[in-house]
Order: C-alpha cells, then sequence, then structure tokens
C-alpha cells in the first residue's frame, strides 16, 4: 500500500520536505556521482543545503525539523 495514500505520518513528512523522485531519477543521481567520483552524492539538490544548515547550527536545524514534523501530524 502506498503509505503517502495510507496518510501515513512519516510519509507526510517526506512529501512536506521537497519533491519525491523516482529511483530512475536517484539511480541517475548515483551513476553521475560515481562517474564525477563524488563522495556525498546527493539526488535532490536541496539536501545539500540542509546538510551545510545541519552541520552549522545543529540545533536551529533540530528546531526546523521539529517543525516539519510537527506540521503534518
Amino acid at each position: 500500500m502506498d503509505p503517502l495514500a495510507a496518510d501515513h505520518p512519516s510519509a507526510r513528512a517526506v512529501a512536506a520536505a521537497g519533491a519525491i523522485i523516482t529511483p530512475e531519477q536517484v539511480a541517475d543521481a548515483v551513476v553521475s556521482g560515481l562517474a564525477a567520483e563524488t563522495f556525498l552524492i546527493l539526488p535532490h539538490p536541496e539536501v545539500a543545503t540542509y546538510w551545510s544548515q545541519l552541520v552549522a547550527d545543529p540545533d536551529r536545524w533540530l528546531a526546523g525539523v521539529r517543525r516539519m514534523v510537527a506540521a503534518t501530524t
């Protein structure tokens, strides 16, 4: 059963965070990343921003994640 169609809280949180990409898009990103010998392969470009925010200020980042999850429950 599709978790988003089943209104699963985790699926709602994922959908609220950004675009849901296909397995084929993930595979393309991985193949491109491996070809470029990229250390951190991120199929979602916006995740690079999330990662830098997490590293810069973990408490602020966690507060934002909590707000996002609370908004979807």
